[in-house]
């Protein structure tokens, strides 16, 4: 029994003794390599001495032999041997996308990184053991040395192209033309060095120093190895359907502007959120437009180094609330605030309003109404007469025709106008005590007034001259249409209303000419006619829809000055306006 005791003693301490050098030249090993750059251990390691010889070649050994933290991921020997050694490019190439600044190491057999950035600034793919899908050396990964970490390679990491690259190589497809001929040459003034002057015309003489700009890529910068997109590469005869579908949409005078700005809306809506698209469904451009995608319709994807390409059969946009949307303008995004006093123009907060915020013109509005006092023996219409103030009588704007302008970009299509406005001031719903004689004895009786407004909203079309405003005199001139203007029924304090607006006419009276006052209904039954509505068609729509003739940035004015002119124009209170696109639900 004793022996037998001895003998699996002496095992254990044979294996301990085992293990431990084992674990000591493990040590040993790691702290000569801690010992060592990254340059060193290439040239020393018989599995990367070929990397190692590339590196010498193309330069790259010194930055390997610094103080700068690197990870160098070092194809083996067996995977280099059909590299042209004399391409001294395509080794510089090959070498800047095979090492990266900083740290990167595998823990639990992937790394902390989806991507990893490298020299040439392309991003590669770590999906576990593997970088751009080539497999890392399973006893070749985490070598620490004195400035990095190497990971030995069975593969060579492609150089891959980024979106923009990749599109040049797509001979004859319209979306990359297109994108190409806006290339510029620009002189760069800050590297430029003047040599001299001209002695003819006096101008300074420059060594000139040229940047290659395009406006479309600064915009969207497929070419920017920091972006990432996923690209809808269609064939030139989807690309010709889609904009057909799009030109009546963006409408211009000169058919040649026309036609690019089309272009530039279809490319526009290729550039997709980074998406992986495998299985039918709609998939949204960077603007916020769905474009239809069928997953049979992928000829062929590319994985780019910015990016993926989903080369298309076929692929569709649909144009309702998608391409051509509902505008939404909030009150507080003006352009611009007209009144003779800025502090008549107040931007309030208050719950249950869109974006919680709303304009307000602090001008006087004059409302009148009448009470009916009706007795056994007599009826009365007792005339009221009560002017509010949104804020205070002081700070009041009180010209004629005080505005808030936005510009918002329209469609050329027909357009139906909405705006919310909400007066909360409680003074605006007013107690009153009337005396009333009604033929035999006066009496007192009690009554609320509550103050009812009105506002109008004035276009100025795409292409067309600006919405002006006569400073001296306050007429109006550059309305889309001299003799009508837009206006909803009046807004009732208390209430918070959405109304849509419709063209009224407007009032021919002499002293009323330029004002673009709405046309009060001298015959009017109650507040749905109170103004005079336009009737019939023109070439700016009905009553109801505003035909915009082309596409661009309009000018949109909502302005006081509807009943009444002088000191007493009016208040003003704007959550949002709407215009909301007339088009058929099914394009």
């Amino acid at each position: 029994m004793r022996s037998l005791i001895k003998i699996v003693f002496f095992a254990f301490i044979l294996v301990f003794a085992i293990s431990c050098d084992s674990q000591w030249d493990n040590h040993i090993e790691v702290n000569e390599l801690r010992g060592k750059t990254l340059m060193q251990v290439l040239s020393e390691d018989s599995q990367t001495s070929t990397f190692a010889a590339i590196l010498q070649k193309t330069g790259y050994d010194q930055l390997l032999q610094g103080d700068k933290m690197l990870t160098v991921f070092a194809p083996v020997n067996s995977v280099l041997a059909n590299v042209d050694q004399n391409n001294l490019p395509a080794l510089k190439e090959l070498v800047r996308n095979h090492i990266a600044y900083a740290a990167y190491t595998i823990e639990k057999g992937s790394f902390l990184t989806d991507t990893i950035v490298m020299l040439n600034t392309k991003k590669a793919i770590a999906d576990g053991m593997k970088i751009n899908g080539n497999e890392i050396v399973a006893d070749g990964f985490n070598l620490s040395v004195r400035n990095g970490i190497l990971h030995k390679m069975n593969g060579v990491i492609e150089v891959r192209k980024n979106i923009w690259e990749y599109l040049q190589s797509q001979s004859g497809n319209l979306q990359m033309e297109f994108i190409k001929k806006h290339d510029r040459l620009i002189m760069d003034m800050e590297k430029s060095i003047q040599i001299g002057v001209d002695a003819k015309t006096g101008k300074p003489l420059y060594d000139t120093v040229w940047l290659h700009v395009n406006p479309f890529l600064n915009a969207y910068p497929l070419h920017k190895e920091s972006a990432n997109y996923s690209y809808a590469l269609l064939p030139n005869s989807v690309v010709q359907r889609i904009e057909t579908k799009y030109s009546k949409y963006f409408n211009k005078a000169n058919a040649l502007v026309k036609d690019s700005i089309v272009r530039v809306e279809m490319i526009k809506d290729c550039i997709l959120k980074p998406v992986k698209i495998d299985a039918d469904g709609r998939f949204l451009s960077v603007d916020g437009v769905l474009m239809n995608i069928n997953k049979n319709d992928i000829a062929s994807v590319y994985q780019a180094s910015n990016g993926t390409v989903y080369v298309l059969n076929d692929a569709d946009v649909k144009i309702y609330e998608n391409k051509i949307k509902t505008i939404h303008i909030e009150g507080e995004q003006y352009a611009n605030l007209f009144s003779n006093n800025s502090n008549s123009w107040m931007l309030r907060s208050r719950q249950g309003l869109s974006n919680g915020l709303d304009l307000c013109l602090n001008s006087p509005t004059v409302f009148n109404t009448t009470y009916k006092y009706v007795n056994p023996d007599t009826t009365i219409n007792v005339a009221i007469s009560r002017t509010f103030y949104p804020n205070s009588s002081s700070n009041v704007g009180n010209v004629n025709n005080c505005y808030a302008e936005y510009r918002p970009v329209m469609n050329s299509v027909a357009y139906k106008v909405y705006w919310s406005a909400y007066n909360d001031y409680s003074s605006h719903i007013l107690p009153v005590t009337l005396s009333v004689n009604n033929g035999k004895t006066t009496e007192m009786v009690s009554t609320v007034v509550t103050c009812k407004f009105s506002q109008k909203l004035l276009f100025s079309m795409p292409d067309k001259p600006m919405l002006t405003r006569n400073p001296s005199t306050g007429t109006l001139t550059n309305n889309f249409d001299a003799n009508t203007v837009w206006t909803s029924t009046r807004f009732t304090a208390g209430v918070r209303e959405e109304k849509q607006l419709f063209r009224a006419q407007v009032s021919a009276d002499a002293a009323n000419v330029g004002f673009s006052m709405p046309l009060i209904n001298t015959t009017s039954t109650g507040e749905s006619d109170f103004f005079s509505a336009f009737a019939g068609n023109d070439a700016f729509g009905d009553k109801d829809a505003m035909i915009v003739p082309n596409y661009g940035v309009a000018t949109i004015w909502v302005a006081n000055t509807t009943e009444r002119k002088a000191s007493n124009p009016g208040m003003i209170f704007i959550d949002y306006i709407k215009l909301v696109p007339v088009v058929d639900p099914n394009e």
